[in-house]
């Protein structure tokens, strides 16, 4: 363990695991890397400790969407958004220097290993997309970092030990470099599902040079280059991107999943489908022995739930944005609201498909009931708001005022990855597997590069791919504002609306505006609900300049001066 303390002195790292709890500890080197029982085992603790789904077994397993302005999870910390852990980085740190040097390690001992050499090269090439992953969490968060691709070790010289910061360009290359090598080793179909795969590696890229391009094209240089690209260097990341989706759709390999006639129910299967053929690439869970994830138990529907449940729900911002089936926009006009009454089909009916797939609203069907969202019901015009039974409605007892207070801070509760199949499980049981990167995705990846290049007409095909098995209108012209529409419709609440909000460069003013809910009062008499737009935002937003990267923080700096100079804004 002294070669890791090092290492967590060097570079700051306030903690670290360092597989303390798998037994191969007690088993030597010459056991280890020449047995590929142990190497594959040894490896599956890496796959299971890479962060794919962000704080999954935490009730901020949401947080990124929370960040992003498209939930709100009860008793969140505001973190960037009111600047009470500005200076730490808080729940968005992704120092991930203990997992590299894991995965340096892992590289280096196998690479002496006796096993067939086909599997070490395999092996290898799997651990080192593990490590281009953490450099991408970590360069879209700080920028520049240092890249560090051997185990550091005691007898390493101070100029090794005490490592410099390279520039953001510097990473952005080096996963490209790291990807383009990848692909050529990995299969196209995984040995054993949960494997990353040569399009799994294709995936990252696709996402990694968007976001190098963007930066490049809307960002701005600092830090004499450690920061941001020279705007002429757009072009060469977009067609990076654009390059390795195109080779992920050509390959023929993947397809948007269309099995359900429904397209509401269509679109939620594809989360719960496992294996699916818009699948790239999944963190595998299987729930038993406590090896799964929490996502069920935290965000269960109020109402439903038989533990925790109900800890994020959906602004109503992010609800505005599915549009009628007609075209016409689904946003809610505070004015046109005011003195009426709706049922929620007029509200919320004939919308984007995909609408129904991701969020639940007032009366929503869900298991064997309707979710409940009322704050008080009117009876003979007067506003009930006590726990009473006023009577049977929609086949259940109907309280005045909606039992389960969660769903009535927004109007709204989670549905995207619920499986309403089956009742609640218990905190780190849940099994569905996490989908890190799949078509729909590459798709969008695809359509951005295409319209920043100048094909607009390819940009507006792949978009209207996603669309119509959406069962959604085509649109006939494409714009850029369109396609991030899209981007926030499709994988919304799938941790990327944060990140594409400050790659743009539009988070400080998308970012410190107040969110939205609505209040219910329904009225017993006409079955239809009185509806109010209220603030529901329990903190304030004030996404500023310097947030489009995290700090380093001074506690690493003084522990290694040759991190310096710390990020633009912070002290």
């Amino acid at each position: 363990m002294k070669i890791v303390y090092i290492l967590v002195l060097l570079l700051g790292i306030t903690s670290c695991e360092f597989l303390d709890r798998r037994p191969l500890d007690k088993i030597s080197d010459d056991v280890v890397w020449n047995d590929v029982n142990l190497v594959n085992a040894n490896l599956a603790i890496l796959y299971a400790s890479t962060p794919f789904f962000y704080n999954e077994n935490s009730n901020l397993c949401l947080m990124q969407d929370f960040m992003a302005g498209d939930v709100l999870i009860e008793n969140a910390p505001y973190s960037w958004v009111n600047g009470e852990l500005s200076e730490t980085g808080g729940v968005m740190e992704h120092w991930a220097y203990d997992k590299i040097y894991e995965l340096n390690t892992f590289i280096q001992k196998i690479g002496y290993s006796t096993i067939e050499p086909s599997i070490v090269q395999a092996r290898i090439a799997e651990a080192r997309f593990l490590r281009a992953f953490h450099y991408f969490e970590m360069v879209k968060r700080y920028g520049g970092v240092p890249i560090i691709t051997k185990p550091q070790t005691p007898d390493l010289s101070k100029e090794e030990l005490f490592v410099k910061r390279n520039s953001e360009k510097e990473v952005y290359d080096f996963i490209a470099s790291e990807c383009d090598e990848i692909a050529t080793i990995l299969p196209e179909v995984a040995t054993e599902y949960g494997r990353v795969t040569k399009y799994a590696t294709l995936a990252l890229k696709s996402r990694a040079m968007l976001y190098a391009g963007s930066i490049a094209q809307f960002g701005k240089l600092q830090l004499n280059g450690l920061l941001g690209f020279n705007l002429s260097e757009s072009k060469n990341y977009w067609q990076a991107s654009y390059d390795a989706s195109k080779k992920i759709v050509n390959s023929a390999k993947f397809q948007l999943y269309d099995k359900e006639s429904d397209k509401s129910y269509n679109f939620q299967r594809i989360f719960l489908d496992e294996k699916n053929c818009e699948t790239i690439f999944s963190k595998v869970y299987n729930g038993l022995g406590k090896v799964g994830h929490s996502y069920d138990y935290y965000h269960y529907p109020a109402g439903f739930n038989k533990f925790w449940g109900g800890n994020a729900y959906p602004f109503l911002e992010i609800v505005n944005k599915y549009d009628y089936l007609d075209g016409k926009s689904g946003n809610l006009d505070a004015t046109a609201l005011d003195g009426k009454e709706f049922d929620m089909n007029e509200l919320f009916g004939n919308r984007d498909p995909r609408l129904y797939g991701s969020i639940l609203y007032a009366e929503s069907k869900f298991r064997n009931g309707s979710l409940l969202c009322h704050n008080g019901t009117y009876v003979n015009g007067v506003l009930n708001t006590s726990n009473q039974i006023l009577g049977t409605y929609n086949n259940s007892n109907w309280f005045a005022r909606c039992p389960a207070n969660q769903n009535r801070i927004t109007g709204f509760a989670i549905k995207k990855y619920i499986n309403e199949a089956e009742e609640q499980v218990q905190k780190n049981e849940s099994h569905i597997d996490y989908i890190v990167y799949r078509y729909a995705e590459t798709l969008l990846n695809l359509a951005e590069a295409a319209f920043e290049l100048g094909k607009e007409n390819e940009a507006l095909e792949y978009i209207n791919q996603i669309r119509e098995r959406a069962g959604i209108y085509k649109y006939t012209s494409i714009t850029r504002e369109l396609i991030r529409k899209e981007r926030a419709l499709e994988l919304a609440f799938e941790g990327h609306r944060f990140w594409d909000l400050r790659r743009w460069r539009i988070a400080v003013e998308e970012l410190s505006k107040k969110r939205n809910g609505i209040e219910l009062n329904f009225n017993w008499d006409t079955k239809k609900y009185e509806v109010k737009i209220i603030n529901a935002d329990s903190g304030d937003r004030n996404f500023a300049e310097k947030h489009y990267y995290l700090p380093i923080t001074m506690k690493r700096i003084s522990n290694n001066p040759n991190l310096s100079p710390e990020n633009p804004g912070y002290k």
